[in-house]
């Protein structure tokens, strides 16, 4: 099958045609049905339109990346293009339709938007059905692609094979690798120079180079060999540890430039969703949580001395200092820009301790969200002087501030919360910047009002599983292309979870953080 990719994209294009066709053709009858004897067109001009229709589309399609080859792209990548051509699609012949015949334009509307959603709700089946199945078949061993590495770095020769051990549906199987050093957990089949030999012996889908430094000569050498076996070449950067977004290549003149940063919120559309989506809700969240946010700041008043609100420096999009608002839960302390709150800390009120348990205290933010200093959903804030200590100590720490920091966030409905590891939080902050979407807010919108209450908790409970599952992952050198695994020597050492204390294991801020922050 994988010598036949194209063939199977031809035919999933002719399908998607006739797919097209057979919806518009469908919904045509329905709205004959309907509105008879209103509403009738000669049946030639009906499938003139329909075929005009389908046509345009599958070139849309096409153009969407919807053809793109399936094995390592999600699914929702292909799902989100055929609903974005369908809405291009239905848009244009509204304003046809609008445009040229008005008289009957109700008609033809129905029509239209009937033949979309049957388009729509068919073709994501059919995608979903055949991603399905090409799935099943790559994770049984099945339509695989067999991968030679040439390559130097033991690092990022795990960080591959750990990817493909993750993603058996891509279907990828590593043969062995060709290099001048050694490297743990891969069949040795020569050095660089068999590499025209191992590549006659053994006749490689794909060659896979990962180098730590190389010389440009060289690499053009190992290039040229693989051309000559009509084979193709893919490149491990060395700074992949930096790359952490979907990858853009860009251009100045003809010198191509990769940007390792960029990201979906770096498009002005999404930019201008994800604010209006904070404005509308946090609006409206206003509005229907202020009757408990009365009866809060009649109990913050009564439970001890002090303001009703409590108003703390964080640090927000683009490294700027901003107020951000809270129901206080604490007396009033000298320790509030700089000490960690804890899940039993003397200096919160009974009052104070059971907002905290529900959340209650974090009511004031929709506040900050309607300003635009915070939105819904995003990285948590942090006090300035645990960003100038934890950007020093955390790898990539600063890349949280690249955009609006959240009331909740991702990292907060996996229960890293309140006094758990910075590291783990980040990586999950990061996650989320690099993979934004609409609906993946929603999600964690959905969400939060369940991992709100005992969250230390929960988090707690998972920690010990967790750790078995690390070290059994430092225990396991997986062999790529087959299902065996290569046990360590029982003396050798392991990589141990870091110790309390530090960075790592650092009490963290989210929801409740330093002080009266958070807890």
């Amino acid at each position: 099958m994988k010598d036949r990719h194209f063939l199977l994209q031809y035919l999933d294009k002719a399908l998607d045609f006739v797919l097209n066709f057979c919806a518009i053709y469908l919904s045509y009858y329905c709205v004959v049905l309907w509105y008879q004897p209103y509403f009738q067109i000669p049946t030639s001009d009906m499938f003139l339109i329909a075929g005009v229709v389908s046509l345009a589309a599958s070139f849309l399609y096409s153009y969407h990346n919807v053809y793109k080859p399936m094995r390592t792209q999600p699914i929702h990548y292909f799902l989100t293009r055929i609903l974005l051509v369908n809405l291009e699609v239905t848009g244009v012949c509204m304003v046809l339709i609008l445009w040229l015949l008005r008289d009957v334009y109700a008609y033809y509307m129905v029509w239209l938007t009937l033949s979309a959603i049957i388009s729509t709700v068919v073709l994501m089946s059919k995608k979903l059905s055949l991603m399905t199945v090409l799935h099943n078949l790559r994770s049984n061993r099945k339509n695989i692609k067999y991968i030679l590495m040439v390559t130097d770095s033991q690092e990022m020769v795990d960080g591959y094979m750990e990817e493909l051990r993750r993603n058996p549906q891509f279907g990828y199987s590593v043969i062995g690798y060709v290099g001048n050093l050694n490297i743990v957990g891969l069949p040795h089949l020569g050095t660089t120079a068999d590499l025209d030999r191992v590549m006659q012996e053994y006749r490689p889908d794909e060659v896979v180079m990962a180098f730590d430094t190389v010389r440009k000569k060289v690499i053009t050498k190992y290039i040229s060999i693989c051309n000559d076996h009509c084979c193709k070449v893919l490149f491990i950067p060395a700074i992949c540890g930096y790359f952490r977004a979907p990858r853009q290549v860009t251009t100045v003149g003809n010198l191509p430039l990769i940007d390792i940063r960029s990201t979906p919120l770096d498009n002005p559309t999404n930019q201008l969703v994800k604010r209006l989506m904070d404005i509308v809700l946090s609006f409206l969240l206003i509005v229907l949580t202020s009757p408990l946010m009365l009866v809060t700041a009649i109990g913050v008043r009564l439970s001890s001395p002090g303001p009703v609100l409590f108003r703390q420096t964080r640090v927000g999009r683009n490294n700027q200092n901003f107020t951000m608002y809270k129901f206080r839960s604490m007396r009033v302390n000298d320790a509030e820009q700089t000490g960690w709150s804890q899940e039993q800390d003397p200096r919160k009120t009974r009052f104070g301790a059971f907002i905290r348990k529900f959340a209650l205290d974090e009511l004031p933010q929709f506040f900050n969200v309607l300003k635009g200093d915070m939105s819904l959903v995003g990285p948590r804030p942090e006090v300035p002087f645990y960003v100038e200590k934890f950007k020093k100590e955390i790898p990539l720490y600063m890349l949280k501030h690249t955009l609006r920091p959240g009331i909740t966030g991702l990292a907060q409905i996996k229960g890293l919360r309140g006094d758990t590891s910075i590291a783990e939080r980040i990586e999950e902050d990061i996650n989320y910047i690099e993979n934004w979407s609409f609906w993946g807010d929603i999600r964690i919108l959905l969400l939060t009002p369940f991992h709100a209450v005992n969250r230390h908790e929960k988090y707690v409970a998972n920690e010990a599983e967790h750790a078995r599952w690390q070290e059994e992952k430092q225990r396991r050198i997986y062999v790529a292309g087959s299902d065996m695994r290569q046990d360590r020597p029982a003396d050798a050492p392991l990589t141990d979870r870091p110790e309390s204390g530090g960075a790592e294991s650092a009490p963290a801020q989210d929801m409740e953080g330093t002080d009266e922050a958070d807890s």
